[in-house]
């Protein structure tokens, strides 16, 4: 029984309790209340002890912890640890950004194409979103905000890094462009 509503309706988002659950969405926890994540866990534990023999089900929690950022105080008694290899963890890309930690991402845009990456950046913490290309072409590299607005001046990039304090936690778009004839290789790094 898990004691708390809100703790309740944490667990529903994160397990896909709702049928009309997008899969093509990270699973992720949102708590209402800062103080809560360690019921979260708790509870997120319960509920995998029960997944046992459920092995999406049981993806679903452990990446619920993972996005918790739940870790064993003894790696020697972790069922966790146990339970991954029994699991089907969903085949979703994390969102990454100041809220997941750093990340890095290498990639090829051919000529004509746009890469639009959205990013989970918190609010009063700096925010760093840089790219470089290998290579003599450079790229248009842009940020954006919630709004569509631009929160560093678009520039070509060649080895280029935008920094900023988002006043809220919220959605970024990181926008690459290869508007020459040439394909450009690339490396994306958001910190």
């Amino acid at each position: 029984m898990i004691r708390n509503p809100i703790i309740a309706a944490c667990l529903a988002a994160a397990l896909g309790g709702c049928a009309g659950v997008n899969r093509a969405e990270p699973v992720r926890v949102v708590l209402r209340d800062a103080s809560e994540p360690a019921s979260a866990v708790a509870d997120l534990l319960a509920a995998g002890q029960n997944a046992q023999g459920q092995p999406q089900q049981l993806g679903k929690i452990i990446a619920a912890l993972d996005s918790l950022g739940a870790r064993p105080a003894d790696a020697s008694a972790d069922p966790v640890a146990i339970w991954r290899s029994a699991a089907e963890l969903p085949n979703t890309p994390p969102y990454r950004g100041r809220v997941l930690g750093p990340a890095y991402k290498a990639g090829m845009l051919t000529p004509g194409m746009t890469v639009r990456l959205p990013q989970l950046f918190d609010g009063g913490r700096a925010a760093r979103v840089a790219v470089a290309t290998p290579g003599a072409g450079a790229i248009d590299f842009t940020v954006l905000d919630g709004e569509a607005k631009p929160v560093c001046p678009p520039a070509k990039a060649r080895s280029r890094q935008c920094t900023w304090t988002p006043l809220y936690s919220g959605r970024f778009e990181i926008v690459l462009s290869n508007s020459t004839t040439n394909a450009a290789g690339y490396y994306l790094v958001i910190d």
